[in-house]
Formats: structure tokens, sequence, C-alpha cells
């Protein structure tokens, strides 16, 4: 294979759920520009998922980031680069624990618009959260704004919502995911909780290394049983 590869591989070479989720971001906005599906379809509408059972709303609100223009590819590249790294440092071979922690943030944005009443979609919140928990991640990490300044990491979330702001945004959306990131970060970094996926999205979504394949190898030739029942990997 050629080095230096191609889309492809580029695509490939994404974490799962970041890749996954910029898929179905970019399937939606795909079938919405082809006028093959509306956005009244898709937006958090508490009244449709009460009464009309349209549940499937709880999950679309986040994809749909708009039709094809700058803020659409700005919100795309800020969730390719602030996911991947988010994902592949602080949920190195734990794809499913940040799926969790996107469903999580998402229930508590959810939350927050059922009693706003204003929010029908949640897509920016839920970037400005992956963008918040980057932060945290890579608080020393200096970044230059578009060659005008630089700024420290931990600040930059603040700093995209005084953006928006000057750019005649509301601050409403960034405030949101500023606000649910913080409530994973504190419960996570601050508390010490451990907020695990289930065992089925652990099975679907994580890697194993060698080593671990080779001890589940070994379980699975002995009947796949867990003997000792604790849970605690070996050199641990």
């Amino acid at each position: 294979m050629a080095q230096g590869g191609g889309i492809e591989d580029w695509y490939r070479g994404l974490p799962k759920v970041t890749r996954g989720y910029m898929t179905a971001a970019m399937g939606t906005t795909v079938l919405v520009q082809l006028e093959l599906l509306a956005p009244t379809l898709l937006f958090l509408d508490f009244e449709a998922v009460g009464t009309q059972l349209e549940v499937w709303r709880l999950m679309t609100n986040f994809v749909f980031f708009g039709g094809f223009g700058m803020p659409f590819c700005f919100s795309m590249l800020f969730l390719v680069r602030y996911g991947r790294e988010l994902e592949a440092k602080r949920f190195e071979g734990r794809a499913s624990d940040f799926l969790w922690c996107l469903m999580g943030i998402g229930l508590i944005q959810i939350a927050v618009a059922f009693v706003m009443g204003s929010m029908p979609f949640l897509s920016s919140a839920m970037l400005s959260s992956i963008v918040y928990l980057w932060s945290r991640e890579y608080s020393e990490q200096v970044l230059n704004i578009f060659g005008l300044f630089q700024v420290q990491g931990f600040y930059f979330p603040w700093v995209l919502m005084a953006m928006h702001v000057l750019m005649g945004g509301s601050p409403i959306a960034d405030l949101v995911g500023i606000g649910s990131g913080h409530c994973y970060y504190f419960a996570t970094d601050v508390q010490g909780y451990e907020l695990r996926a289930p065992s089925m999205l652990r099975n679907f979504f994580d890697t194993q290394s060698p080593a671990q394949q080779r001890i589940a190898n070994r379980q699975n030739a002995f009947g796949g049983h867990q003997w000792g029942g604790g849970g605690q990997r070996l050199g641990g």
C-alpha cells in the first residue's frame, strides 16, 4: 500500500465513536440537502416524543448541525480534531466509555432543554462538551486562533463562546455544553466515580490488547468461565 494513504485510510484511522458521530452527522446533512429527510423530523420535540412516541428525536437532534456551509464545516473540523484526540487519549482502548460519556452528557442536555423549552437541536451543545473535556485533558496545550492570538487549551471553550457572541450568536448552547461536560468531569476526575459502560457496550466497542486477548482465549478454552470473579487485570 502506498505510504500516505488516502481519504479511506484517514477515515478508517479515526477512533470508532468519533468516526461514527461524524458519519451520522454527514449522512443526516446529505439526506436533508437532497430533501430525502425533513429537518422537522429531527429536532427535539418533547410533545411528539411523549404523545406520538417519536423517540428517535432524542438522538437525531444531536447529529444535525445544519445545512452545508462554513458553520457545518467548522463543526465537522472541531468534531474530528478534538473528538479524535479526546477519544485517543482519555478513552484509549475504551471506546465504549467514550460513548457512555456522550450518552450521559446527552441526557443532561435533554433535561436542560426540557426545562428551557427552546433548544430544538443539541448538536452544538454536544460539540461544546467534547471541546470542554478536551480542554481539560490538554489544558497546557497552546492553540493558535486564526493566526491572530494564542490561547491555552484550558480556556479554549470560553474563547469559542466569546467568538460566537461577537459573531452575533447566542452563548446558550456553549454554556449548556460546558456545564454538562463539567458534570462528567466533576464526577469522574474530582469525585473519583468510575463511570464505566455496561459490559454489552464494552464487548462490542472496546479493543483488547494482545495480553488481554490471550487471557480471553484461555478463558474461552475452558468454557468461558471467569475464575475468581474479581475482574482485576493481571499485573494491575
